[in-house]
């Protein structure tokens, strides 16, 4: 597993791009995982108990699967804002089902994909990560 900081700029980008101030208040990190699963991301919440033995504040983490790097820019951007509407907006730690208000915050965080397209098409530059 690697940490891709390249990548936290375009989830900054998307989480901007929003609008949506939950988003950009917390922190928000993306690491590259050889996991074998079908699925193309997944997001990670630390909960309060683990807050509270940690002695921190939130923290989500948005782990990136060997499917999502076969996408092209937009199919990663729309994965990334997918990812990101699991984040309630109490940015608690908790994360959200696919219920309506997770479908009504990804239309909103899906205006952004553009901007988080231009994002990481920099990220990819330098080639897929070695995970």
């Amino acid at each position: 597993m690697v940490r891709l900081t390249d990548y936290e700029e375009a989830v900054k980008a998307l989480a901007a791009a929003s609008g949506l101030p939950h988003l950009s208040a917390v922190p928000i990190y993306v690491v590259g995982s050889r996991a074998r699963s079908r699925a193309y991301a997944r997001i990670w919440g630390l909960y309060k108990p683990l807050q509270e033995a940690l002695g921190t504040g939130p923290v989500y983490v948005v782990e990136l699967l060997d499917p999502f790097w076969r996408l092209d820019c937009l199919g990663r951007a729309k994965v990334l804002a997918h990812e990101l509407a699991h984040i309630p907006r109490t940015a608690s730690g908790a994360l959200r089902p696919h219920n309506a208000s997770f479908r009504r915050d990804l239309k909103v965080i899906s205006r952004g994909v553009e901007e988080a397209c231009r994002a990481i098409r920099e990220a990819d530059r330098g080639g897929t990560p070695s995970l």
